[in-house]
This record gives structure tokens, C-alpha cells and sequence, in this order.
């Protein structure tokens, strides 16, 4: 990576959606089916965010203990203490899973591939950041008749506003400096500064700090910027009440690279993610 190269890149603010390029499509109609995507994913694919009934995090060491009635699986939640009611124990040592079902052991690799309990609940976990710089995993209890899916019929933006289509100047960051973001969650995760966006929105200068996952050049993508208000943005409006952690602009990149994205219009009831 060059020190310091400037870019030119089409930057698109949106935020919680990733809207790709599709060919003989309008940036409106690549916006809408960004929408209908993430409502895919909120309510209607197998593992959407609303049929999550419960979840945990592991840190090297932990142990946690899915609790409840056996015959009543809506009554199943994560625990961290051990007793007679628990359908189901996982490990997490040295960077390993341990999995046993009703005491005998489960191959832990059906964890990430999907672990079916009955015929509506599963688990499924990935690796993810339990603190700063700090690797556990995450696991999620799926149930498929969740109410809040079966509620669920759209996500709610702010109607599409091609003004926010923007062009702007990417100068990397040579150093992918560390940074730390509080999570709506309570718990902290460590990004990498990958560089500065600037650009001009609404007839006010803007700069942008994008962030990844990854000090790898080629992992770097998408990048993230995070903030608590709009307001840097030269809007005057609330994204989130002023206890939440914040939201985020995601852009599908990679450093150095040109950036063709779309904005999407704020939430106006938007999730913490």
C-alpha cells in the first residue's frame, strides 16, 4: 500500500445496507432491492436477526449452558451457570469448541455449519470479538416461529434521495492505526483506521473516517465509519436515542481501490446492530 494516495471514489452513505452494482439497473432500483434484501434477512431466511430467541458470547475459558424445559423449547435461554435443566453444554478453551447434547458429545463443527435441536430451533455460532482485539465466539439459539419475524413487514427508510450520491477523495492510512468502538451492546470492539473520505454533501465539507476489521490490505473490505448523531454529515436529524452505542456508514471496498456505492436514506426506525 502507498503512503498516503489520494483517490477518487464515488462514496455511498448507507447505513445497515450494502448496495452492489447491477447491471441495466438505476442507483434507485439497486437502493430498493438493497431494502427487500434486508428484509430477507431480518425476518424471512432461516437464520434471520428476529427469529434470534436468545444468544451468548464466549470468552476463552467460558462455559454456557442452554436452560430450560426439554419439552419447551420457547422456554430455552443461555446461561453461565451449571444445573439439571441444561439441554445443552459448550466450551470455548484455547480457541476450541466442546460441545455436549444431554451430556454426550457433539462434533463442534456443526456449530458453524448449523445445529439442529428440534424441528424449528438451532444453533449456529461464529468467531467474533468478545472485547478489544479479544477473539471468543458468539452463538445464537434460532427459533423459526419467533413472534417478532412473524410481525415483521418492512424495515423503514427515509424515502431515496439521489443528492447523497456523492464523489469523494480517499487518502489511505499507511499505518492502520488501531481504534476502540463501544458496541450497542455494552462491550468493545478494536477496528483499524483505513483512511478518510472527504467530500462535499449538502454544500458542507465532510470527512469521513473509514474503519476495517483487518490489518491485511487484501481483508480489507467492506470498510465502516461510526458515529452517535448525523450531524458531521451536515444533517439535522437523530439517528438513535442519545443512550445507543450509534450507527454506522458500511462501504464495499478495497484499499487502494475505486469505491461505487449507493446512500440510503437514514432509518427512520432503524436497529442497533
Amino acid at each position: 500500500m502507498n503512503a498516503g494516495p489520494k483517490i477518487l471514489c464515488a462514496v455511498g452513505l448507507a447505513l445497515g445496507l450494502q448496495a452492489s452494482s447491477a447491471a441495466a439497473q438505476t442507483p434507485e432500483q439497486v437502493w430498493k432491492q438493497a431494502i427487500a434484501d434486508q428484509n430477507q434477512a431480518y425476518s424471512r431466511t432461516p437464520h434471520a436477526m428476529l427469529k434470534i430467541q436468545d444468544a451468548v458470547y464466549l470468552s476463552n475459558g467460558e462455559t454456557a449452558f442452554l436452560k430450560g424445559r426439554r419439552d419447551q423449547p420457547a422456554s430455552w435461554r443461555w446461561t453461565k451457570a451449571r444445573d439439571a435443566s441444561n439441554i445443552l453444554e459448550i466450551s470455548l478453551k484455547d480457541k476450541k469448541l466442546s460441545v455436549l447434547r444431554f451430556g454426550k458429545a457433539v462434533a463442534p463443527s456443526t456449530i458453524q455449519k448449523g445445529l439442529s435441536l428440534t424441528q424449528d430451533f438451532d444453533l449456529v455460532g461464529q468467531p467474533t470479538q468478545v472485547g478489544a482485539g479479544i477473539e471468543g465466539w458468539r452463538i445464537f439459539l434460532f427459533n423459526q416461529n419467533m413472534p417478532a419475524a412473524k410481525k415483521f413487514t418492512s424495515v423503514s427508510y427515509f424515502p431515496y434521495d439521489p443528492s447523497f450520491r456523492v464523489t469523494a477523495q480517499f487518502t489511505a492510512d499507511p499505518h492502520l492505526r488501531p481504534r476502540v468502538f463501544r458496541t450497542s451492546r455494552g462491550t468493545d470492539k478494536q477496528f483499524f483506521h483505513a483512511g478518510d473520505a472527504r467530500f462535499t454533501l449538502k454544500g458542507k465539507s465532510v470527512t469521513l473516517p473509514l474503519y476495517a476489521g483487518s490489518t491485511n490490505p487484501s481483508e480489507i473490505a467492506p470498510m465502516s465509519a461510526f458515529f452517535t448523531t448525523v450531524s458531521s454529515l451536515g444533517l439535522k436529524m437523530t439517528v438513535f436515542p442519545a443512550r445507543s452505542a450509534g450507527t454506522f456508514v458500511r462501504i464495499a471496498s478495497r484499499i487502494p481501490c475505486h469505491i461505487i456505492a449507493e446512500r440510503s436514506g437514514e432509518s427512520e426506525n432503524s436497529k442497533r446492530r
